[in-house]
């Protein structure tokens, strides 16, 4: 039989889908992100921090931002830039400067999520993601050195925002990457070495896209939520697609955040573009593996949450923006549960 979930409240990564991606316009960017919040079922945002908590005005973003919502910030636009001009920058880089590099950024992420925290006048960030950069090519990263950097991050002061590693697809043999990090084993061995140095309580974050595309195959994320969960390190589950054909989001296996597909859809459905399909049929994120995914994560514990992080087409208005944002909420709060009995 089918059971009713209780419906789980979502961070949203609403930048991806934000109208400043096609230019500055502070009215329209305004208007987006006030609707974003206004929907049932958001618990807050996922910041992207590059150096700043936005990319065009960072006080003015901190203005617009209710006094009641909850953040996570993701360091992953920052790293990825930082990356494009010093290839042994990250935290897990056997490099001594890169790492040395990566462990500064986190401050300076630390600092941005100070001064969100000052203009709402409470610990409002939930999380931090961090990622275990640099590319894993020609012993550039190791578990160890992922630790390290793990260990002395332990003593500083996050604000009340908790340390979470986000997993990246790893670097696969004869496949190229979207971001070619450590494999999930690797760190999740530095994560538990570094909590049981510091009895920290630090986890892992699966973005379901990101394993997807790393195994090239849908039951990727599944595999890797219900290892971290074996292992006690879960601490979120972040619903963004991809797809294995190329889409009007990107090409195969791009890590573009594709939207879901909707219930009953196929590839062969995947130019639909109507503001009723703002989802994408082509999109290997179904109805049914988002329900494994929520059964093999089951409760996360209190230091962990839910989140989706979704494009929009290019030249979608404001409203479509929303529009595939509140779709995406409705599938993974719809997706059947099933039971015996």
């Amino acid at each position: 039989m089918t059971l009713t979930r209780a419906k789980t409240p979502y961070f949203v990564g609403a930048y991806a889908a934000a109208p400043s991606l096609c230019g500055w316009d502070p009215v329209a960017e305004g208007k987006f992100l006030a609707s974003v919040l206004a929907l049932d079922g958001v618990a807050g945002l996922e910041i992207p921090f590059t150096g700043k908590l936005h990319k065009d005005d960072e006080a003015w973003f901190l203005k617009q931002l209710p006094e009641d919502a909850r953040f996570v910030v993701t360091t992953i636009p920052g790293t990825m830039a930082r990356l494009q001009a010093d290839q042994s920058f990250g935290l897990a880089s056997t490099s001594a400067s890169g790492r040395r590099a990566a462990l500064d950024f986190v401050q300076e992420a630390l600092h941005a999520v100070a001064r969100l925290n000052h203009q709402l006048g409470r610990p409002a960030v939930v999380a931090l993601e961090l990622h275990a950069a640099p590319v894993a090519v020609r012993d550039a990263a190791s578990a160890a050195a992922l630790e390290e950097s793990l260990i002395e991050l332990a003593d500083w002061d996050t604000a009340g925002a908790r340390l979470v590693l986000e997993h990246c697809d790893a670097l696969m043999p004869g496949q190229a990457p979207a971001k070619g990090f450590l494999g999930l084993e690797a760190e999740a061995d530095a994560v538990q070495r570094a909590n049981d140095a510091t009895g920290n309580s630090t986890g892992i974050v699966i973005n379901w896209g990101r394993s997807v595309i790393e195994q090239r195959r849908p039951e990727a994320a599944r595999d890797h939520i219900a290892y971290l969960h074996d292992r006690g390190l879960l601490r979120g589950v972040v619903f963004s697609g991809c797809a294995s054909v190329d889409t009007r989001f990107g090409k195969a296996w791009d890590d573009v955040h594709v939207p879901p597909a909707p219930a009953g859809s196929g590839p062969e459905d995947s130019n639909v573009s109507s503001d009723h399909h703002l989802l994408e049929p082509a999109s290997l994120l179904t109805p049914d593996r988002i329900e494994e995914c929520l059964a093999a994560a089951g409760t996360l514990p209190e230091s962990g949450f839910h989140a989706i992080k979704v494009a929009a087409p290019a030249t979608a208005s404001v409203e479509q923006r929303v529009m595939v944002i509140s779709q995406t909420l409705a599938s993974v709060n719809q997706a059947p549960r099933s039971s015996a009995g």
